[in-house]
């Protein structure tokens, strides 16, 4: 179960009570309205809680108890639907039906459930009491994500980059290098065929380091000699086309506001932005060919100069193939366990830890990064939670030994770039993914009887007439 969806969707169950003063009909309005709040004050914090839940046993000691609280909710809606079906209430529309509701309604069940719903309301006093002393950040909650989710057609804010470098990420002579033969590609004359641009790819697993090799390519003195207009755009796996089209007229420094939605405008006032102009367009986090394809390649070669390129990362060789990137592609390596090293000290040094004190430690780190594969994503979180564990040998060893958080048991080809997505979903979309784990291998599965599962289990959150093409869209 993954708290954070779960809390949003008990919180919704306890709105719809109070918006029926059906909490007057249990005696029990006062201690709805406190569960309530204390949902809202905890549901904050859930993010952070998963996220430190795999090495802090006494962060998941206190999810724990989080979680069988939730799942004691879980059982009240349970048992609120066998009553409702005992009472032949299965013919009410499934995708509006409340159970909860029906229960309160229902003076026969109301005492129950409003004894239940008392005791639950006392667990989740003492769990919110003692989750001050874990100094949980907010992370920001299953909301949050999900209209982040639904706004990601208009480009995902919590993914958004930009061609800013962030210097302490960079350790190493490699990316040195890579950067150097990088802006080289990048600026060598070449012969162009007609209604083409030359694309550069970056091609690497989620967390290696792609962004930032391509920050330091686009921030290169000669990178910013050489082109007049240089646009840095974050792509993401959902994208909505007029917004992309707006937020590259805007970097163009093009008038995005006048141009409305309609794409063909959109398209002129980009044109008139780039017309003429040597261009340099960054695409960061390319997951399909279609905002190359199917929407900024046709302005771009209409108008730009001679010259002018296209730089994309992307975890996928077949994206770089089907935008015709020049070959070979640039693949990212892994942290050299020096570079990885100079990097986890980067991200622990505070002014509470000193670099004589981390530097005693080096052996253990070492053998912390070979389990984070040299992945530099991997090693900032490390780095991170090291800092808040100190400057200890036995605490560097208690993480060193703790197998939870490590995924270097996960098959090659599955390891940081299923992990790292999984870590990038919102908490609704995490609960479906884990759906899957539930279901028999080696068997074919169709979306719609997927979804129809997703729905049957609350994960789709919407009214009855659109959760399937919800479903269809997670």
């Amino acid at each position: 179960m993954v708290l954070d969806a779960f809390a949003f969707y008990l919180g919704n169950l306890l709105r719809q009570v109070a918006a029926e003063e059906l909490g007057m009909m249990l005696g029990v309005s006062g201690e709805i309205d406190k569960m309530g709040d204390k949902l809202r004050d905890l549901k904050n914090f859930l993010a952070d809680a998963d996220r430190r839940n795999i090495t802090d046993e006494t962060v998941q000691e206190w999810v724990g108890e989080l979680k069988r609280a939730m799942y004691e909710a879980a059982d009240i809606i349970d048992l609120c639907q066998l009553k409702a079906m005992e009472h032949g209430s299965s013919s009410v529309d499934a995708g509006c039906f409340n159970p909860l509701l029906f229960c309160m309604r229902n003076p026969f069940h109301a005492h129950e459930i409003g004894t239940r719903i008392k005791a639950l309301n006392q667990r989740l006093d003492t769990i919110k009491e003692r989750s001050a002393a874990f100094n949980f950040i907010n992370l920001g909650s299953y909301e949050h994500h999900s209209s982040n989710v639904n706004a990601s057609r208009h480009g995902d804010p919590s993914r958004e980059m930009s061609g800013e470098l962030d210097r302490s990420g960079v350790v190493g002579d490699q990316i040195e290098e890579d950067t150097r033969a990088l802006v080289a590609q990048i600026m060598q004359t070449s012969e162009e065929v007609n209604g083409k641009i030359m694309v550069v790819a970056i091609v690497g697993v989620g967390g290696i380091g792609k962004t930032t090799l391509a920050q330091k390519v686009f921030n290169d003195e000669a990178i910013q000699g050489e082109f007049i207009k240089k646009i840095w755009l974050s792509v993401n796996q959902n994208f909505n086309e007029a917004e992309l089209l707006r937020r590259v007229i805007i970097e163009a420094g093009g008038d995005a506001q006048s141009a409305g939605n309609a794409k063909a405008t959109l398209h002129r006032s980009l044109k008139g932005a780039l017309i003429g102009h040597k261009t340099l367009l960054v695409m960061d986090d390319v997951w399909n060919h279609g905002a190359w394809d199917g929407v900024l390649k046709i302005p771009l070669v209409d108008v730009v100069a001679s010259g002018s390129r296209v730089l994309i990362t992307t975890r996928d060789e077949g994206v770089a193939r089907r935008m015709t990137a020049t070959w070979p592609y640039h693949h990212v390596d892994a942290l050299a366990p020096d570079d990885a090293w100079s990097l986890l000290k980067k991200q622990v040094l505070s002014s509470e830890i000193d670099e004589y004190h981390i530097t005693m430690l080096k052996d253990i780190g070492l053998k912390i990064i070979q389990k984070c594969g040299g992945l530099p994503l991997a090693v900032k979180v490390m780095g991170g939670f090291l800092r808040r564990r100190g400057e200890l040998r036995r605490d560097w060893e208690q993480v060193l030994d703790d197998s939870k958080w490590s995924i270097t048991e996960m098959p090659q080809e599955l390891s940081y770039a299923v992990y790292l997505s999984y870590q990038d979903m919102p908490p609704h979309l995490k609960q479906c993914f884990l759906y899957y784990s539930l279901l028999p291998q080696n068997k074919t599965y169709y979306a719609h009887e997927v979804v129809a599962l997703w729905i049957s289990e609350g994960f789709v959150h919407g009214s009855s007439n659109d959760l399937e093409e919800l479903g269809i869209n997670y």
